[in-house]
């Protein structure tokens, strides 16, 4: 085990790839319900052409016609014309030439044709291919791109085309591409167009489940072990073998991010670089041949025309989304087992990394890495806030999404769908997925959520249950998800609902929210367009402003969902129940602690579907529960209730909810120089010993370690149950409550009379922040909060309320843990006769001291029967002695009704008496 010893950029660094025990994909793959159709992969397309069947054209040998639309209607490129030919559109498939990448449609009297593109000039029966009409002025052409002879195996080509026709209410099917220019340009005839899907044409692959093949450190750190389950997302495909023509191209390393979510729900993060290497045909057993099309190794002929390849894939694990930063140094690493040779291993690399590179602070904000003479990387202080940490980019799900399709996702979340987002660019899905779960705070996604899911897990989609799951867009090419699936296309642009589903989208939504939330985004679209070519520039270090700005637009569109929630949640505390009396079996139900009725009853009549929809989801009711009892969360669900009254205050839309802090303005930099070359005597230069064909299996003898990294069991650290623990959260005010206290005292310091009532106030403050440690001294723990108690009214009756919430909120939590219930009901009393809504932290600690504690009996003991009986007495005798007191005065001041009172007051108190005292046959009162 290995001690933990604060945060670490990263925690694990790994390679995954093909093992000696890695089985086959599909042995892996097991799905639980019906629904879960295998789809056969497609071949992709060679050829288009087109036929005009009103002339008596038939279709091509091998090629497919395009008759009917996918609802049934006839995909004749001129539907509905009354004079023009019958034209339709057909295609080959096949893997003699390479495949088009790419569909268009030229309007040739306005447009020239693309760089690349060709045009289908004629019919395969040499008669012109104008889809509007031999007569007609105005052509229009089909046009396509090809892929080139060498292309790589990774390439995107065309794997099927379909005709819609909008206007009979079809829509582009699911993960197809519309090509947005209409086919049909007669007077008569209806809107047709063209859409067509887009794949990786790989060919001749075996897919294995991947394995780890090596990792640093070897140990597990005693807070954080490695998931076993790593490999299979740094791969969420699998691990391949494939056979390419002998003049293929390598891909470029693809770039990934995932994210690991444990039983604590605790974040991990994953950033991962695939690339590929040369596999040794040496290698290959007969089966796996025949798999990948090459001769038996009892051929004399060995096909010299293929090579074969397998991918492999790096990757970081850390606690801190730094994808960027951590994208820079696998890019590194990949290009340094590839090049050479050099004077250090790459181990030494890959230790500095992890052992030198000190964790960005307030102090130092920055810390820019030097990798080498012409590699660096900048690391930046996460962001503090009482926002959950995220992954996600706001402004990558705005740009793939556009506004509508943004907050109609937003619905999904809020009402729980079953959301899968797909995508052939995997950094893109975790960016997108985070972004979803952090724009619906405070709610906290509570099912199943895996932002980038391998193949060999794709099982869950098959859940009963709610979930968000990103996957690549080639799951699609072998299965198809079940029905009941929202499917969000991050490359088309396009959401695919089904049944009673469709009707969901972000029209339901409450229309003033919707609408602020709709111009801002819209606004912020059009600056994300500006910005589309910069941000390729914000990856380099040294153009902070770049990036700042990119950032800065992040910042906006979350906050502008943010507005949006406290909107539509706005005086939702109103309607929370306190419990307010000894606590019952159904007392911790959310419908005992939330007024639901009347908070429905209270928002927009036209709008209750919605509404209706998001109070049944999990979520609500756990966000609910946060709200009523102490949680992990209750310093977000605080910033929340302070964004709920700055809306609820706000009259001209400017206010901001999300608020930098000092240390992300600041320039101050730390500077991280490279791995150090060894100094050799005599000035000689060190020797270029480490050279690499591809990455290497990492050597542990090779790594520098820091002194007394490692730590055995006998000698590691305490655990943290066993440490000192912090002081306690409710002894503290919370970061809103301090940035309120410094406005107030800036206002009021330029006044004397209030700046000395703002003073007196904090004394108070800071005397309930010592209360504590004074009843713990006390020998009547009940007195002393008694004492406290009268403290606070005092306080009211002079008109000195307490500067912020944590006068009540030490005082109820020590009524919880000195066993007074019922005082810390006066409490909650008092503080709503002072006009204050406690806040998350201050309820949850309110119910906590009432739930926990131990509530008088409500069967009477005889000291509290004798008691009563004496305050009675202590009562007649008051009256008595006024009566007697009044007696001495004329009797002309006393007023009839007055006698009549007098009358019913002592015989009100004469026969309670008798009463008691008949009962408990009590004599000789003192006081008769």
């Amino acid at each position: 085990m290995i001690e933990d010893k604060g945060p670490r950029v990263a925690d694990y660094f790994v390679v995954a790839g093909l093992t000696d025990v890695s089985k086959p994909l599909e042995e892996e793959i097991h799905f639980n319900d019906a629904c879960h159709k295998v789809a056969k992969p497609k071949e992709p397309i060679t050829d288009v052409s087109v036929i005009i069947k009103s002339l008596g054209e038939e279709v091509p040998r091998d090629y497919i016609c395009i008759d009917i639309t996918p609802t049934g209607l006839s995909a004749d490129l001129n539907n509905g014309s009354l004079v023009g030919p019958q034209i339709y559109l057909c295609y080959r498939r096949g893997r003699d030439k390479p495949p088009l990448t790419d569909l268009g449609v030229l309007y040739d009297w306005k447009e020239r044709l693309k760089q690349g593109c060709e045009i289908i000039q004629s019919t395969p029966y040499g008669r012109p291919a104008n889809i509007s009409g031999s007569t007609s002025s105005q052509r229009i052409y089909i046009t396509y791109r090809r892929a080139s002879e060498n292309m790589t195996q990774n390439t995107l080509a065309v794997t099927d085309i379909c005709i819609i026709i909008p206007s009979k209410g079809e829509s582009p099917p699911h993960t197809f591409c519309k090509v947005d220019k209409n086919l049909n340009n007669s007077m008569w005839g209806s809107a047709v167009y063209l859409c067509y899907k887009k794949s990786v044409a790989k060919s001749n692959t075996i897919s294995y489940k991947a394995g780890l093949i090596c990792r640093y450190p070897q140990e597990d750190y005693e807070s954080f072990s490695l998931p076993e389950s790593v490999p299979l997302f740094c791969l969420p495909m699998g691990a391949t073998i494939e056979c390419w023509p002998l003049n293929s191209k390598y891909p470029l390393p693809v770039f990934s991010t995932f994210v690991l979510t444990g039983a604590s729900a605790e974040k991990v993060y994953g950033a991962a670089i695939q690339f590929y290497e040369p596999y040794s045909e040496e290698n290959l057993t007969e089966k796996q041949r025949l798999l990948l099309g090459l001769s038996s190794l009892s051929d004399v002929k060995s096909d010299s025309s293929k090579t074969i390849h397998t991918n492999k894939c790096i990757c970081l694990l850390s606690h801190w989304p730094f994808f960027d930063a951590f994208r820079k140094f696998l890019t590194f690493l990949y290009r340094y087992s590839i090049s050479g040779p050099h004077v250090l291993p790459i181990e030494k690399h890959i230790s500095h990394f992890m052992h030198k590179v000190p964790f960005p602070s307030p102090q130092r904000p920055r810390i820019l890495v030097q990798l080498s003479p012409h590699d660096n990387l900048i690391l930046s202080q996460p962001v503090s806030s009482p926002l959950p940490l995220s992954g996600g980019k706001f402004s990558t799900l705005l740009q793939n999404l556009g506004p509508e399709n943004a907050v109609t996702l937003l619905v999904f979340a809020v009402t729980e769908h079953k959301i899968l987002i797909h995508s052939l660019r995997p950094s893109v899905l975790t960016s997108v997925t985070e972004a979803l779960v952090s724009m619906i705070f405070p709610f906290h996604w509570p099912c199943p959520y895996v932002p980038l899911c391998p193949l060999a897990l794709a099982d869950v989609l098959s859940a009963p249950c709610p979930f968000i799951v990103g996957i690549d867009s080639r799951y699609f090419d072998l299965y198809d998800p079940p029905p009941d699936v929202s499917c969000v296309d991050l490359d088309t642009n396009t959401i695919s609902q089904t049944g009673d589903k469709k009707n969901v989208a972000w029209k339901i939504l409450p229309k003033k929210p919707c609408k602020n939330l709709m111009n801002t985004l819209n606004n912020l679209h059009q600056q994300l367009a500006k910005y589309d070519g910069l941000m390729d520039l914000a990856m380099n270090d040294y153009d902070f402003n770049s990036g700042k700005r990119l950032h800065m637009i992040d910042l906006e569109i979350q906050e502008a969902f943010l507005f949006f929630m406290a909107s539509i949640l706005k005086g939702y505390r109103s309607y929370l129940r306190p419990i307010t009396q000894a606590p019952s079996e159904t007392a911790t139900d959310a419908a005992s602690l939330f007024a639901l009725q009347a908070f429905l009853r209270s928002r927009d009549r036209s709008h209750q579907k919605f509404y209706n929809m998001m109070t049944k989801t999990q979520m609500f009711i756990r966000f609910i529960e946060e709200c009523s009892f102490v949680s992990d969360k209750d310093a977000s669900l605080a910033f929340f209730d302070d964004c709920v009254d700055k809306v609820d205050m706000d009259k001209s839309g400017e206010v901001r909810l999300i608020e930098l802090d000092e240390s992300f303005k600041s320039e101050h930099t730390v500077f991280v120089t490279p791995p150090e070359i060894p100094h050799l005597p005599n000035g000689e230069e060190p020797p270029l010993q480490y050279s690499y064909n591809g990455f290497p299996v990492l050597r542990n003898n090779l790594f520098e370690r820091p002194e007394g990294f490692l730590q055995t069991q006998k000698n590691k650290l305490p655990s943290k149950s066993s440490s000192p623990s912090s002081p306690s959260p409710m002894f503290r005010r919370t970061k809103q409550e301090i940035k309120s206290a410094h406005k107030i005292a800036k206002r009021y310091s330029s006044v004397p009379q209030m700046w000395s009532r703002c003073l007196l106030r904090h004394c108070y403050g800071l005397w309930f922040i010592c209360l504590p440690a004074y009843v713990k001294v006390c020998h009547s723990k009940v007195r002393a909060l008694k004492t406290a108690y009268d403290v606070l009214k005092k306080m009211q009756l002079k008109k000195m309320d307490p500067p912020d919430e944590v006068c009540y909120r030490i005082l109820m939590q020590l009524c919880g843990q000195y066993d007074q219930p019922v005082l810390a009901v006066r409490v909650l009393f008092e503080m709503q006769k002072a006009g204050i809504d406690p806040n998350a932290i201050t309820y949850g600690y309110y119910n906590k001291a009432v739930l926990e504690s131990t509530w008088p009996s409500r069967s009477h003991s005889g000291y509290f029967l004798w008691t009563k009986v004496r305050n009675v007495v202590l009562g007649v005798a008051q009256f008595k002695r006024a009566l007697k007191k009044r007696a001495h005065l004329p009797q002309t001041t006393l007023s009839g009704n007055l006698k009549v009172f007098k009358g019913c007051i002592c015989f009100i108190f004469s026969s309670k008496l008798i009463s008691w005292l008949t009962f408990y046959n009590f004599r000789n009162f003192k006081y008769f």
